[in-house]
This record gives structure tokens, C-alpha cells and sequence, in this order.
């Protein structure tokens, strides 16, 4: 879905035993960048690709992957995409980057081995293999540029990093000045047509959360892009 002349929304179909889902990526380009904004759970990256070349671009031009944050939906598909794409840069806010690089153990992973005695078999069975994949180094990722709150990265008219932690600590928004597009990740929602916070269940700080909301609403955005919610248009 095109949103601006720029930008370009990609929708990828995820299904699960109970229900299925679509989680909203998008592109943007000028002449000499493609950049790509999250990437998925594991095993979509020929979806994300034959995405965009639906857009008319080949994916083995995407020369940025900027993550919003460590959630296995936003960062699953990175390595099948380095591969198509081996010279495409990752980027990440600099408190997020060492839980994907393995500096730190990845949040969700910390939170559900605090609450191992309290799971039912599966689900202890699930810690005990996210604790060896982390101890084996199954899943790393380099992140090539650290951005701080309000960095800009000066491609494609303008891509500003907002940090919004909450549902994660070093969560950001990214700010397409050329397009007044808020690209939003799972700092907020979509609901009756308005902008919303980010998920209670999946967020470690709402508090903060909210506060990354105010913070996003203070920008003069023509739209949002929310990962599992859409693009919503402001004006």
C-alpha cells in the first residue's frame, strides 16, 4: 500500500494455530537508499521480498534495516534478508542493539525464566530452549549503527529515531520528515480510528509507555504506520 510518494506500507500475513495476523512494515527510498523498516517473524523473508518487489524494488537493494526494537515479530526474517541482501545495514536505537547482539539477554527471555516455576510443561520447555539457543549464540545480530533520541538519519528525505521505551527499553519510533509519516513499531496502536497506546500484555513499562505516546502525538505526523494495527491517516 502506497502512503506517500516515498513510503510504502508492506502487509505480511502471519498464521497462528488460533488466528491469523498481518504485521505492517514499510519501505522507503530515494535514489540511492531502500530502506526497510522491521522485518518479520523467522521464515517470512521470501514474503517480505516478493513484498517488495510488489512495491518495484528488488530486495537485493535494501541498503538499511532499521529494527524498532528485539521482539522475534520485528527482527525474525533479518538473517534470511542478509542474505539476500548482503549489504544492507542494520540499525537500532543503542539501548536496544545489545539485546540483539547478545551483550544482553533479550527481555522476554529474562521475564519468562522469572516465571519458570509457574509454567505449565510446554512452556517451561520453550525457556529451556530460548536459554540454549541464547547460551549457543543461535541468534545474533550485528547491528552496524546505534542511533540516540532524535538522531536523524539524513537518507530519504529524513529519517528521525524517537525514542518511546516501555514496551521495550530501548524501543523507537522512526519520524519520515519528507513524509510526516510516523512509522510507530509497537509503541502504538490503532483503535476506532485514533491513536492508542502500546498492549498492556506485551509491555514491560505502560507507564513509560504512555509517556512514548505523548511523545509520538507531539509530532505534526500526516500518518502512522503501527505494526499490528496499520497506517492511519491524520489529516
Amino acid at each position: 500500500m502506497r502512503i506517500a510518494e516515498n513510503v510504502e506500507m508492506l502487509s505480511i500475513s502471519v498464521n497462528r494455530p488460533n488466528a491469523d495476523m498481518a504485521l505492517h512494515m514499510t519501505l522507503t527510498w530515494d535514489d540511492d537508499n531502500l530502506v526497510l523498516i522491521d522485518a518479520g517473524v523467522p521464515g517470512q523473508g521470501e514474503a517480505i521480498a516478493r513484498a517488495i518487489a510488489d512495491a518495484g524494488f528488488d530486495v537485493k537493494n535494501v541498503t538499511h534495516i532499521i529494527i524498532t526494537h528485539q521482539d522475534m515479530d520485528h527482527i525474525g526474517s533479518i538473517p534470511e534478508l542478509l542474505r539476500m541482501a548482503p549489504g544492507a545495514k542494520l540499525v537500532a536505537h543503542r539501548d536496544e542493539a545489545p539485546y540483539m547482539d547478545g551483550r544482553k539477554m533479550p527481555v522476554r527471555l529474562v521475564s519468562a525464566i522469572q516465571r519458570y516455576d509457574n509454567l505449565p510443561p510446554e512452556g517451561k520447555a520453550q525457556v529451556e530452549e530460548g536459554m540454549r539457543d541464547y547460551g549457543e549464540k543461535k541468534f545474533r545480530l550485528k547491528i552496524d549503527r546505534e542511533l540516540a533520541d532524535k538522531e536523524v538519519l539524513p537518507i530519504c528525505g529524513g529519517i528521525e529515531a524517537v525514542h518511546t521505551p516501555g514496551h521495550m527499553p530501548g524501543h523507537i519510533a522512526l519520524f519520515l520528515h519528507q513524509s510526516r509519516i510516523m512509522v510507530c513499531g509497537d509503541a502504538a496502536n490503532i483503535e476506532g480510528g485514533q491513536i492508542a497506546g502500546p498492549n498492556p500484555v506485551h509491555t514491560s513499562d505502560m507507564k513509560t509507555g504512555m509517556l512514548s505516546l505523548e511523545k509520538i502525538k507531539g509530532y505534526a505526523m500526516k500518518g502512522i504506520v503501527a505494526y499490528h494495527g496499520g497506517y492511519l491517516d491524520m489529516e
